[in-house]
């Protein structure tokens, strides 16, 4: 129970928290980093993960699935074997493993409030 009590006081206190909006439309970008050995947040985007702005393309809580594509910029993200993807690449979000074993009374999606974050909209880098 205080470990539960302490995760929900963390995201509370967590200004980021309150910054992912979860609805078909929303774009948003990676500002923070989660690290399922040590239960821990770290401020900036994973590193091959910070160019990239997103869009939701499709929401489905109770299956507990959020569709998202790659608007603008491009990611290298760790778990790509070194592939950069481009503008157009489509993946979902699922529930977290790790970061559910570290947190057994967390919701799924609040791992996402805390590494997201809304943005008005994915501009293109100018040529």
């Amino acid at each position: 129970m205080i470990r539960s009590l302490a995760f929900a006081l963390a995201l509370a206190a967590t200004p980021a928290a309150a910054e992912f909006v979860i609805e078909e439309g929303t774009f948003f970008v990676m500002h923070r980093d989660y690290d399922h050995v040590t239960n821990s947040f770290t401020d900036g985007a994973p590193e091959g993960e910070g160019g990239g702005c997103f869009q939701i393309t499709r929401v489905d809580l109770p299956s507990k699935t959020i569709d998202f594509t790659l608007v603008s910029g491009t990611i290298t993200p760790w778990w790509s074997d070194g592939e950069t993807f481009h503008p157009g690449f489509q993946n979902a979000f699922v529930p977290a493993i790790g970061f559910l074993e570290n947190n057994p009374d967390a919701d799924w999606t609040d791992l996402l409030h805390e590494i997201l974050k809304t943005v008005p909209d994915c501009v293109p880098p100018a040529s």
